[in-house]
């Protein structure tokens, strides 16, 4: 008897087996999308407010500063999209497209 108790017993188990069951149905990304904005973004770098400078670096129209990833302190999975709709806008832009990787 002191074995089980100390090895968290049948029960225990049975416990750790139905948590395991209901975690894996949990879906973390509708999750996160819960109390997120819409995934809609601009479809030009001047609409993200961002220019490419006279070196050729990516800076932030009204204030000169480089891009910002965590625009959105609280939303990661947000912030990652807008990263990655800017990037598809900057790679298109005909003046950047050298910096790219090639598309086949």
């Amino acid at each position: 008897m002191m074995a089980q108790l100390q090895q968290g017993g049948p029960d225990e188990k049975e416990k750790t087996t139905a948590l395991k069951d209901l975690l894996s149905r949990i879906d973390l990304d509708e999750l996160m999308k819960k109390d997120e904005p819409p995934l809609e973004f601009p479809d030009t770098l001047e609409g993200f407010e961002y220019i490419f400078n006279e070196k050729g670096q990516l800076r932030h129209i009204k204030t000169g500063e480089p891009f910002v990833f965590n625009y959105r302190e609280d939303l990661h999975r947000w912030n990652q999209k807008r990263y990655e709709a800017l990037g598809e806008e900057k790679c298109s832009s005909p003046l950047r497209m050298l910096d790219c990787p090639a598309t086949v």
